[in-house]
């Protein structure tokens, strides 16, 4: 089973009181071969999506594969993902490998360790690539970033690309109407038989990292998608029910959290120096790390509930909530000088509101 798989099993155990279709994780494969009226949450080993899906979608799993149209947004997680679908909204994309051939209409964030843009690919909006290798060979309507450690442009790109990387080459064909703007160990290799209608501008950075910090915030931000897309999969409930905990019992959340962090980890040791106690230990160590990473996810979605609220749109939906506020989270968590006390203060929040809640003993719906 998928480490995907595992997290959702593992976070949630029941899926009552969903909206929208739900489509459970598992061994056997998630195949959707007729159209679906609603949004579609679905997670498993494989996910297959052939068919319309007239609403959001959310994938989760070792090997997703959408081929069918999508009318809203989609959001798709796991080892290796492939997009050849036309969908009507944003494209959220995370995986090991991560192949894009279907036309987004509005943007799209891609992170992976391979992330490529099809020749058959067209993004109606901007496109933020991150990735060890970038390959650009589709239609990008206006701005391109890529973050990479080498990153590969032969597509069209209607505005500006900017390229945080060690190494850029724009290969013959390729055509960007706006400027190239390269931050990269070594100046870009641009074929005589590549276009680039503004100005090519570029600055030496030192070798090393893979695109420096818009890479680590999309790298955080799908981390955080991955993490919470199976929990709302299965209960978009449970994360609304920590989120208003966290802000009626805010005070003892974060005590909680805070004395979760110091005696936790005093207990893992104190069993691990006893031969009976080791395996307990490893046990614990590992749940721990569970509860630590799901804490981000709680967080994000709380701020994102809170953000959209004052925005004028309650009722938004639990994705839309989790996405934005990842977004914030991750960004926040970076900042120079207090972004690692930003980072504290998210772990004992969520991590202190997830075990009052659990705690209360209400069931996960």
């Amino acid at each position: 089973m998928s480490f995907l798989g595992l997290i959702a099993i593992l976070a949630v155990t029941a899926c009552a009181g969903t909206t929208g279709a739900v489509e459970p994780a598992g061994t056997r494969p998630v195949m959707v071969q007729q159209p679906v009226d609603d949004d579609l949450w679905a997670a498993g080993e494989t996910v297959q999506i052939e068919s319309e899906i007239r609403g959001d979608l959310a994938a989760a799993g070792a090997q997703v594969t959408i081929s069918g149209p999508v009318d809203g947004y989609v959001m798709a997680a796991g080892r290796n993902v492939n997009v050849s679908a036309a969908i009507d909204n944003d494209l959220w994309a995370a995986g090991e490998t991560v192949s894009v051939d279907g036309q987004i209409r509005d943007t799209a964030t891609v992170a992976g360790r391979t992330v490529r843009l099809g020749s058959g690919a067209f993004v109606g909006d901007d496109a933020r690539l991150a990735g060890n290798t970038v390959q650009v060979d589709g239609r990008v309507e206006r701005n391109l970033r890529i973050g990479a450690a080498t990153a590969v442009i032969g597509g069209q790109v209607g505005g500006n690309v900017e390229a945080n990387a060690q190494r850029v080459s724009v290969l013959p064909g390729a055509a960007i109407d706006g400027d190239l703007i390269v931050r990269a160990a070594h100046p870009p290799e641009i074929s005589p038989e590549a276009r680039v209608g503004g100005q090519v501008k570029y600055e030496e950075i030192e070798q090393g990292g893979m695109g420096g910090w818009m890479v680590l915030w999309l790298l955080g931000f799908l981390a955080l998608l991955i993490l919470g897309l199976p929990v709302l999969a299965f209960s978009p409930s449970w994360p609304a029910r920590i989120a208003e905990l966290m802000t009626a019992r805010f005070a003892a959340s974060m005590l909680t959290g805070l004395a979760l962090l110091v005696l936790v980890p005093l207990a893992i040791v104190l069993l691990a120096v006893t031969i009976i106690g080791i395996p307990l230990a490893a046990v614990m160590l590992a749940l721990y790390f569970v509860v630590l990473a799901a804490s981000g996810v709680f967080v994000s979605y709380e701020v994102g509930a809170w953000l959209l609220a004052r925005m004028g749109r309650p009722a938004a939906r639990p994705w839309q909530r989790l996405a934005i506020g990842a977004a914030i989270v991750s960004l926040a968590i970076l900042l120079p000088v207090v972004g690692w006390l930003f980072a504290l203060l998210v772990v004992m929040l969520g991590t202190g509101a997830l075990f009052l809640e659990r705690r209360a003993g209400v069931a996960i719906a």
